[in-house]
């Protein structure tokens, strides 16, 4: 069995990062995204325990003290975290996981697990960043405009990433995102079948 490794994708609200996520478990059967868990509420286009986990703030407050998080964040006034048991369950299987997380819990994530690799996603431009905020009708133009600011605070963490990824043209991004993937886990496979010989000639050795 392959052994699996696990992804951090992030990026700023609008740069395209829960479609390419999509996209590349949809393209690569070994890939799976970590559901997280949200106090934000449910939006008419998702089903909970698919797109998250939605509950409440005495249970995810409840998660924190139990030290269930591998990661978590508050996002714009709502709470967003990641459990150690869901990225367990999909790597204990030998299938690679996929963390849609922001900068902060990229950074957490790789404190924790500094073997797992970190994709920024950024759009090509600021005001196309805003042109799809707007376009998704979600927010207001004074949340848009919030959303703006810490955006671009935020980029500035693109550079402690292990890969910098520009969303200009989906397909392109989503090819170049299943590439570095797919690079990364035969590099992975690779090492972790050397290790073993090692181990197993070491063993031999009387």
């Amino acid at each position: 069995m392959y052994g699996a490794f696990r992804v951090g994708i992030g990026g700023p609200v609008g740069a395209g990062k829960t479609s390419l996520v999509k996209g590349v478990c949809d393209l690569l059967p070994f890939v799976r995204p970590s559901i997280s868990f949200t106090t934000r509420k449910i939006r008419e286009s998702e089903i909970d325990g698919q797109d998250y986990f939605f509950v409440n703030e005495d249970i995810f407050h409840q998660k924190i003290k139990n030290n269930d998080f591998l990661e978590y964040q508050d996002v714009y006034g709502n709470m967003y975290g990641t459990t150690l048991e869901s990225v367990s369950s999909i790597t204990d299987s030998g299938v690679d996981v996929i963390l849609e997380i922001d900068y902060k819990g990229m950074l957490a994530v790789k404190k924790v697990l500094p073997l797992a690799k970190s994709i920024y996603i950024i759009p090509p431009s600021i005001e196309e960043l805003k042109k799809r905020l707007v376009n998704r009708a979600e927010d207001e133009l004074e949340v848009i405009n919030k959303r703006m600011n810490s955006s671009m605070r935020e980029m500035y963490y693109a550079k402690f990433a292990d890969y910098v990824l520009v969303n200009d043209d989906f397909d392109h991004a989503l090819n170049m995102l299943k590439g570095i993937i797919v690079f990364n886990r035969i590099i992975d496979n690779d090492l972790s079948s050397w290790a073993k010989k090692l181990i197993n000639l070491d063993n031999c050795i009387v």
